[in-house]
């Protein structure tokens, strides 16, 4: 796969209210190290000590909005992953406007994730990543357009430590249908409104870390899900 990163500058966005897994450190090291080597602009932009998730990936989205960043990519606080992983998903996200790879959740037997739309079979397309409705956010890549718009539409709230007037309120928990949304499948839904396909490269291993790291690949679970 030969993709142009010519211009690219990506933010990673964590946020997180604890401790961070050695395991996770190690992985944002060596993500540093990639990119370098890669000539790749980075930043990285953490939200430390908010435990409202949704109120920490607003805050993040909006100092990218501010910054000269041309992606945002999230990584949760408990995720492990290599630095190859996610220059791939880094370069998935020059061509596609939304993309993310699926982790297990903290659960046995493994299980991901991921909001499906209830069609039998899924086509790839030609970098081999799939059409699906949403997963978790704790590794997904989007272009800096899509965020601008969700910016755009939404309603103006201040937060604790912003004080430059009221911003975007960018994620939210909500309902649907009798159903309780976290901000991940919330977010999914507004990028899909906006008319953009949400895409999983499933080829991608993470690892997440709880009281062990559940670690598998979506591919080879692919016909389980």
């Amino acid at each position: 796969m030969k993709i142009d990163m010519a211009g690219v500058k990506v933010m990673l966005a964590m946020p997180t209210h604890r401790d961070i897994p050695a395991q996770t450190v190690k992985s944002l090291l060596e993500t540093q190290h990639v990119l370098v080597s890669n000539n790749i602009a980075s930043d990285i932009e953490m939200q430390v000590g908010g435990s409202i998730v949704h109120h920490a990936r607003t805050k993040a989205a909006w100092h990218f909005l501010k910054s000269d960043a041309t992606h945002l990519f999230w990584v949760d606080s408990d995720m492990v992953w290599q630095g190859k992983d996610f220059l791939r998903l880094l370069a998935m996200g020059t061509v596609l406007d939304c993309v993310f790879a699926a982790y297990p959740c903290r659960a046995e037997p493994i299980r991901f994730f991921v909001s499906l739309d209830g069609r039998k079979t899924y086509q790839a397309n030609e970098f081999g990543c799939l059409p699906v409705n949403g997963a978790g956010l704790g590794f997904c890549c989007v272009k800096r357009h899509v965020v601008q718009k969700i910016a755009d539409q939404s309603p103006l709230l201040r937060y604790p430590d912003i004080d430059d007037g009221p911003v975007p309120r960018i994620f939210r928990c909500d309902d649907r249908d009798g159903y309780a949304r976290g901000e991940d499948i919330a977010f999914f839904d507004d990028v899909r409104a906006l008319g953009y396909q949400t895409w999983l490269d499933p080829s991608i291993e993470l690892g997440h870390f709880g009281s062990k790291e559940y670690r598998a690949k979506f591919t080879d679970h692919l016909l389980e899900t």
